[in-house]
């Protein structure tokens, strides 16, 4: 017999999911991948261990690259790279503002120079046509560190980005965080790095693929790849090489001060599970994104990424942008309408330039960055993942219609 509290819990969940009709993103959790996490429970090691190497594998194998490093989440990943990129007081951030803080995180905390680009509306990519202009300044001292995103799952075109680089030193490092799954334009799987030194992949539970918390950094260097290692675990070298004194059993030197972002097996486990479903998470969130776009063609005053990408883009959110001064109404009115209707938005991004982090620079946004401004006025993100039905894509359209009438 249920207690009191298990009878108002139960009740309290399924009042929450009938008033949550569509979240906006989630995971995607299913008998096989929790059938691996109870396998992996029932090793000896349960971090560490091979589940955590099968993975890593399987990924660089996916990307058809030569390294792939498994950390504790996105952001880890993020930190590692610009680790094994040795960052230097004088070098030059490029990256876009349409995108998460931890893109730029670190460069930001060791007060490196940030600067931004525009982006290009019809992606929300960064523009490339100010690559070269920014890269074309000469240095007298450090490199251009690149980093382009790859917003919401739509490549950014690194073969095009590779040609506009004038300085043969800089770095590239692509936050494909949204991107695990996509192609480039030039037929490459992104996490390749044909055209970069590092790319980094989120698996986050809103990801098209999770872990719970994880992240990933491909590359083909080996040089990068065995700082990597190091930053994973607390700047400490294992490896005959590298060690500088005598050795003996179990000895180890300590060659940075890092922290410690190893991945658990559990967490290998669950990524080598969803991985084998990428293909199938891919292809049913592009025939989401597919029946989007027909359920809202009539629409007016709204805006849609472009969709000469779409048969090579592994999707990570949909964005729409709506003219909400055209239809008398604000961005605010409409997030609530659809919150009390149980559909869950949200916007993607708040300019990085506009947080309080920034507060000391230039604040002459619409002058500086007229398609990021006019995107940010205009954006939002509608619900996106493989549990979504086209009727409910249907569904989510009507009561938009709805309240934009």
């Amino acid at each position: 017999m249920q207690s009191d509290h298990q009878i108002s819990s139960a009740r309290k969940r399924r009042l929450w999911r009938n008033f949550h009709l569509f979240l906006m993103q989630k995971q995607t959790i299913e008998q096989e991948d929790i059938e691996s996490v109870m396998n992996a429970l029932k090793e000896d090691a349960i971090t560490r261990g091979p589940p955590v190497k099968a993975f890593e594998e399987a990924i660089a194998n996916d990307c058809n690259v030569r390294y792939a490093v498994a950390f504790t989440n996105g952001t880890a990943a993020l930190m590692a790279a610009y680790f094994a990129a040795e960052l230097q007081p004088y070098d030059y951030v490029i990256s876009s503002p349409n995108t998460f803080i931890a893109t730029v995180g670190i460069p930001l905390q060791q007060k490196l120079q940030i600067h931004f680009t525009d982006i290009d509306r019809e992606t929300g990519n960064l523009d490339l046509s100010q690559i070269k202009k920014m890269s074309s300044i000469q240095l007298s001292r450090g490199r251009f560190i690149i980093v382009p995103v790859h917003f919401s799952g739509l490549a950014v075109d690194m073969q095009a980005l590779d040609y506009l680089i004038c300085q043969p030193n800089a770095v590239v490092i692509e936050d494909a965080a949204h991107a695990i799954g996509s192609f480039y334009p030039s037929g490459e799987k992104v996490g390749s790095c044909v055209y970069s030194n590092m790319t980094i992949f989120s698996f986050h539970p809103t990801k098209t693929i999770t872990t719970g918390e994880g992240g990933m950094v491909t590359t083909n260097d080996p040089g990068l790849y065995h700082r990597l290692l190091l930053f994973r675990d607390n700047g400490i070298e294992r490896e005959n090489p590298y060690l500088l004194n005598a050795q003996m059993p179990g000895y180890y030197e300590v060659h940075a001060i890092t922290g410690n972002f190893n991945v658990t097996s559990l967490q290998g486990a669950l990524g080598l599970s969803q991985l084998k479903r990428l293909k199938a998470f891919v292809e049913k969130r592009r025939l989401l994104i597919q029946h989007y776009r027909q359920a809202l063609k009539e629409f007016l005053h709204l805006k849609l990424f472009t969709d000469s990408q779409d048969d090579i883009t592994a999707f990570h959110l949909f964005v729409i942008q709506i003219d909400f001064e055209a239809y008398q109404t604000t961005r605010e009115s409409v997030m609530e309408k659809l919150k009390q209707q149980g559909i869950g938005t949200q916007v993607h991004y708040i300019p990085l330039y506009r947080h309080p982090i920034f507060k000391s620079r230039n604040q002459d946004w619409q002058n500086l960055f007229p398609n990021m401004e006019a995107y940010y006025k205009q954006t939002l993100t509608l619900p996106l993942y493989p549990e979504l039905t086209t009727k409910d894509i249907d569904r989510i359209c009507e009561i938009l219609k709805s309240i934009l009438k």
